[in-house]
C-alpha cells in the first residue's frame, strides 16, 4: 500500500458560548520556553482561562474526568459529545501534568497511521544519542532537523532517517512509552502505526524525562512552527496558552479507505496539559483536500473548545507547500 505523507497548517472554526463551572480558579504561571512569535486565532468569543491545576474542594456538576478542574470536566464532556458525532474513528487523550489525571475516549489505544507525528519521536532519539556522545550531529543535519519540525518536511525527514536511524528506532522509542508503536510496510517513518495513547506518552517522555537541552530545544521547536502547514490541531488552545504540537496527515488513495490527521502537543501554564488526537475518516472526502480541510478543522476545534471553552476559527492549511 502506497501512502502520501504530507503535513499541515494554521487554525480554527465557529462561535459556541464558553463553558464555565463554579469553583474553578486560574492558572497563574507563564510558559517555561520562549513564546511563540505569533499564533493564528480568529476567535470572536474571549477565551476563558485554562482551568487551574488543582480541582476546587467545590463539588464538580460534571463529574467525567478524577482530577481535572471542574470548568475543565465541563469542557471534556462537551468534547465527548462533540467527538461521538464525527465521522470515522478518533482517538483523544488528554493529560494534566500537574495532577497525574489523564482523560481519554474509548478509541485512544486504537492503532491508526502516525503521519508526521513520528517526526517528533525521530527527533527526540536523535537528540538523545547526539546528548549521549553515540552520534555528532552537523550543522546539516540541525538543519534539517529544524525544517522537519518547522513545516514537518518530509526530505529532510528522509535525510535524517537513513543518515541515523534504522530498525533499532522501534527499540528506542520503547522508552518513550510507545509500547504498541509499529512499522506496517518497511522500516521507514512514514510506515508507522501508533495510538493517540502513545503519542500522548512521547509528549510527556519530552517534557518530563528528556533532558533539558533535549526538552528545551522541541519545546521551543514545537512552539514555533509553520503558518503555512502546522498551526492547528494542539494550536487550536490559542495564544493564551502558548501551545505547541507536531502535525500529520496522510491520504492512501485508490479505494484503500485511510484519510488521517494527527496532531500531539502541550498547553497551557509551564505545558501543563498534553494533548494528542489521531483522527481516521476513512475513505471521507478522497476527491481532492476535502478530508484534509475537515480533519485539521475538527482536531482544532476539539483543542478550542478543551482550552479556550468554545470553538474558534476554522483552520486554512496548505497541504502541499513543501514535498
Amino acid at each position: 500500500m502506497t501512502r502520501r505523507r504530507t503535513r499541515p497548517a494554521v487554525v480554527l472554526g465557529a462561535v459556541l458560548a464558553a463553558l464555565t463551572v463554579a469553583g474553578c480558579g486560574l492558572g497563574g504561571r507563564s510558559s517555561a520556553a520562549t513564546p511563540p512569535a505569533t499564533h493564528a486565532s480568529t476567535s470572536s468569543a474571549p477565551s476563558a482561562p485554562v482551568p487551574s491545576p488543582t480541582p476546587s474542594a467545590t463539588a464538580c456538576a460534571v463529574r467525567i474526568a478524577p482530577g481535572f478542574p471542574c470548568a475543565m470536566q465541563s469542557r471534556i464532556l462537551a468534547v465527548k459529545q462533540y467527538s461521538k458525532r464525527l465521522p470515522g474513528t478518533i482517538g483523544i487523550v488528554l493529560h494534566n501534568r500537574a495532577t497525574g489525571a489523564t482523560w481519554h475516549n474509548a478509541h485512544a489505544a486504537t492503532l491508526m497511521p502516525a503521519a508526521s507525528t513520528i517526526k517528533l519521536a525521530m527527533m527526540t532519539d536523535i537528540l538523545l544519542r547526539n546528548q549521549a556522545g553515540q552520534i555528532a550531529l552537523t550543522p546539516a543535519d540541525r538543519e534539517a532537523m529544524f525544517q522537519a519540525l518547522y513545516t514537518s518536511n518530509d526530505d529532510d525527514a528522509d535525510y535524517l532517517w537513513y543518515r541515523y536511524e534504522n530498525a533499532g528506532f522501534m527499540d528506542r522509542v520503547r522508552a518513550f512509552g510507545m509500547s504498541r508503536t509499529q512499522f506496517t510496510n518497511a522500516v521507514y517513518w512514514g510506515d508507522v502505526d501508533t495510538t493517540a495513547r502513545n503519542l500522548d506518552n512521547l509528549m510527556n517522555y519530552v517534557l518530563d524525562k528528556a533532558p533539558p537541552p533535549v526538552r528545551d530545544y522541541l519545546v521551543y521547536r514545537l512552539q514555533h512552527v509553520s503558518a503555512i502547514d502546522q498551526q492547528w490541531g494542539v494550536w487550536g488552545a490559542g495564544p493564551a496558552s502558548h501551545p505547541g504540537n507536531k502535525d500529520g496527515w496522510e491520504q492512501d488513495p485508490g479505494g484503500y479507505g485511510v484519510w488521517i490527521t494527527n496532531t500531539v502537543g502541550f498547553a497551557g501554564p509551564h505545558q501543563q496539559y498534553t494533548l494528542a488526537i489521531m483522527y481516521n475518516m476513512g475513505g471521507f472526502g478522497e476527491n481532492g483536500n476535502t478530508g484534509f480541510k475537515f480533519g485539521t478543522n475538527k482536531l482544532t476545534q476539539i483543542a478550542a473548545m478543551l482550552f479556550q471553552g468554545h470553538h474558534t476559527g476554522a483552520p486554512h492549511p496548505l497541504p502541499s507547500a513543501v514535498p
